[in-house]
């Protein structure tokens, strides 16, 4: 029992776990948002497509906004799978508990970045669409 309660009340034990916490936290609210990267850099392609015949230089430049802009989307959207298929979530049961503590630490860096990305991406895609229906 004694080391039961000790087990409950380690430091390092809470620290992985506020870490857990913070980084799927993170995960949850960035998530829900993944179809909306992926509509608009659908959005955006098709848009493309329709302009693919005009080469004057005006719309060869906007393509190329478009373009750069995809590409931003799709990075968005890979960086959230790669950190999914690379993230591992018992960590701490396979390794130290301070490698653990640096492993979470990294993790919760790595899905704010990733939400920052995708946060970014779609508010720049979603201001390029509004700009292209004037």
């Amino acid at each position: 029992m004694a080391l039961t309660l000790f087990s409950c009340s380690n430091p390092q034990q809470e620290e992985i776990k506020r870490l857990k916490g913070k980084t799927i936290e993170l995960h949850d609210v960035v998530m829900p948002r993944m179809g909306e990267v992926a509509e608009l850099s659908s959005q955006l392609k098709e848009l493309r497509e329709q302009m693919i015949n005009d080469t004057t230089d005006s719309v060869s430049a906007v393509r190329a906004s478009i373009s750069k802009q995809v590409e931003s989307l799709d990075m968005a959207y890979e960086g959230m799978m790669d950190w999914m298929a690379n993230y591992e979530p018992g960590y701490e049961n396979e390794n130290p508990i301070d490698s653990a503590i640096v492993y979470y630490t990294g993790q919760e860096k790595e899905i704010e970045e990733v939400k920052t990305n995708i946060e970014v991406s779609i508010d720049d895609a979603g201001k390029l669409l509004e700009s292209l229906k004037r």
